[in-house]
């Protein structure tokens, strides 16, 4: 096997180089005024003490090889995810005094420094290749997202502490953190029946009885299909495998246009107030992308096609896809960790989404927006609401402890008025912060309808 290559800086002198070196120049200056030569002999040794240093750090060779693996693969926002880095030296020599960290593009935080352990050097006529050493650490799973991990980073040094290098090992590798999930109660909502002419209580489940069939648990699965039966049968975790799956489709529209106009506005709102804003992270577009991851999983474990609309650039995913349970929410996942505020769309891919989900559904599809709370959010899904059987709208502001006492009351008020619009437009509008729990609004929901 080739040696390992490394990405290498110059070497560079710590405070404690710097410091020899300048009362290295002082000495030679007290040498002049003092007409001592044994003050030469100490500027000489302090002189060349961060010299022998730096070229020690420089001349020192070490070759790594690093590889990684993440459990699990992938995981959803603050999930414990654990890094293990398996490093090798192909080196002759002994690895010297080093501390290692793993690298990590913002917004995610790098490791935090450890020593690396000595590493024996390799020799090709006693072993095939040299032993494994196991680095593991915590990734930092506050924001989802794919994140490329690495490079692996090595700060040598000498054994004064005068000088140090850093030298980099090893490939990106790629982790997928995807929105939280929350379980949300199984409420009962109004929905029209097929001629849209009377208003029926109708769970969120596929319409008539279904023969049961039982199958293993999947991640993703609601704990609430779990066949007690097949389970105490089986020794395993079933869960209920609907023969048919309920033959209407739910639309989740997720108007990033109006986060990203929003998130616009409080930046200049911050700038001229001295604050700074911060670009790699929107409360209000979080909240709102882990609120459809969990919607659209919950819809799916009670029987529902999920069409999902607005969350990514246009071309970057089809429209027309249905997700279905088992396998769906998992991939639901995936292109909610995508999710971008600047996916821009144009209010007729709302409605071509539910037109072509009214065309599989024997029934007005539900309709499930999430918008900012800021001016012309409800004109770009005002229209929706006549082609739904039951429209819900999530308007959704910044944290309301955020911005002090008048930034909540201006919050408030932002969101009031947009979702007071949608009403008048036929929509059930929730009014909600980025600090709201989604499972009490959404069990709020249920019982604003006076449904058990």
């Amino acid at each position: 096997m080739a040696e390992p290559r490394a990405s290498r800086n110059l070497p560079r002198l710590t405070v404690r180089g710097w410091g020899l070196v300048a009362a290295s120049l002082v000495a030679f200056v007290l040498t002049q005024v003092f007409r001592r030569q044994e003050i030469a002999y100490l500027a000489c040794f302090l002189l060349a003490v961060p010299v022998a240093a730096f070229v020690w750090v420089a001349a020192r060779r070490v070759a790594l090889s690093v590889r990684r693996r993440f459990t699990p693969e992938s995981g959803s926002v603050g999930q414990a995810i654990t890094a293990t880095v398996f490093v090798q030296n192909w080196g002759t020599m002994r690895t010297p005094a080093a501390v290692w960290v793993e690298r990590a593009d913002a917004p995610l935080r790098a490791s935090e420094p450890a020593p690396l352990p000595p590493l024996p050097g390799y020799s090709s006529s006693t072993i095939d290749e040299p032993a494994l050493s196991l680095l593991r650490y915590r990734l930092d799973t506050r924001f989802r997202g794919a994140h490329p991990i690495g490079p692996f980073e090595v700060t040598l040094t000498d054994p004064f502490g005068c000088a140090v290098r850093r030298l980099r090992f090893g490939d990106l590798e790629t982790v997928l953190i995807t929105p939280t999930v929350y379980e949300l109660a199984r409420i009962d909502l109004r929905l029209s029946t097929g001629d849209g002419a009377e208003q029926m209580s109708r769970r969120l489940v596929g319409a008539g009885e279904q023969d049961v069939i039982a199958r293993k648990y999947l991640p993703g699965d609601s704990i609430r299909r779990v066949h007690w039966p097949a389970t105490a049968k089986h020794g395993e975790l079933m869960v209920r495998q609907d023969d048919q799956r309920n033959d209407q489709d739910a639309v989740i529209l997720l108007d990033a246009s109006s986060f990203a106009a929003a998130a616009e506005a409080a930046g200049a709102a911050g700038a001229a107030g001295g604050h700074a804003a911060n670009a790699e992270y929107d409360p209000a577009f979080e909240w709102a992308v882990s609120a459809v991851g969990s919607v659209a999983v919950h819809l799916m474990n009670e029987g529902y096609g999920v069409r999902l609309v607005g969350h990514s650039a246009v071309g970057e995913h089809d429209d027309e896809t249905v997700f279905t349970a088992p396998h769906g929410a998992s991939l639901v996942l995936r292109s909610l960790a995508f999710a971008r505020s600047d996916a821009l769309h144009d209010p007729l891919d709302f409605r071509a989404a539910v037109e072509q989900a009214s065309l599989t559904s024997p029934d007005a599809p539900p309709v499930f927006a999430f918008v900012a709370a800021i001016p012309g959010a409800a004109e770009r899904v005002r229209e929706l609401a006549g082609m739904s059987s039951h429209p819900v709208a999530f308007v959704v502001s910044e944290p309301r402890r955020s911005g002090g006492r008048e930034g909540g009351r201006a919050k408030a008020a932002a969101a009031s008025a947009v979702a007071a619009e949608l009403r008048a437009s036929g929509w059930t509008a929730l009014e909600c912060g980025a600090d709201d729990a989604l499972p009490a609004l959404w069990k709020a929901l249920g019982d604003a309808r006076g449904i058990s």
